[in-house]
């Protein structure tokens, strides 16, 4: 699994040039996996969490070994499936601005106002070129 973002854009023809519309977001591949380890967490985790829970509190023995492991290790997997997606964000944070300088100067192109590259999660980029500055 990686934490590189892809960016997915549009061009779409306007008068005297191209628009390009897009946005960052981690790969299909990625969500589809994040996706799969919170609910296998949740199936598989959840039970285990619940019948430790009724071992400490009533003193009967659903489940075996320590309890610690049915306490700590099903809320630990679910905290980092919401973590691992941020800490990939948090590693890759100048490659919005990089791809987007990268395209601005092969395409000759400008941002459009009020676009940020590092604002959201999932970001829409709008960059604009004209046939007078590609030649």
């Amino acid at each position: 699994m990686t934490s590189r973002r892809n960016f997915t854009a549009n061009f779409q023809a306007e008068t005297g040039g191209s628009r390009i519309e897009g946005y960052f977001d981690f790969s299909r591949w990625v969500k589809i996996f994040m996706r799969l380890w919170l609910g296998g967490v949740v199936l598989l985790g959840g039970p285990i969490l619940v019948l430790t829970l009724i071992d400490l509190f009533t003193g009967t023995h659903h489940t075996s070994g320590d309890n610690w492991v049915g306490l700590a290790v099903p809320p630990a997997m679910f905290a980092w499936g919401f973590l691992l997606p941020r800490i990939g964000r948090f590693f890759g944070r100048g490659e919005g601005r990089f791809l987007l300088e990268f395209i601005e100067h092969t395409l000759v192109a400008r941002l459009e106002q009020n676009v940020s590259a590092e604002t959201s999660p999932v970001r829409r980029i709008i960059c604009e070129t004209t046939l007078r500055e590609l030649k």
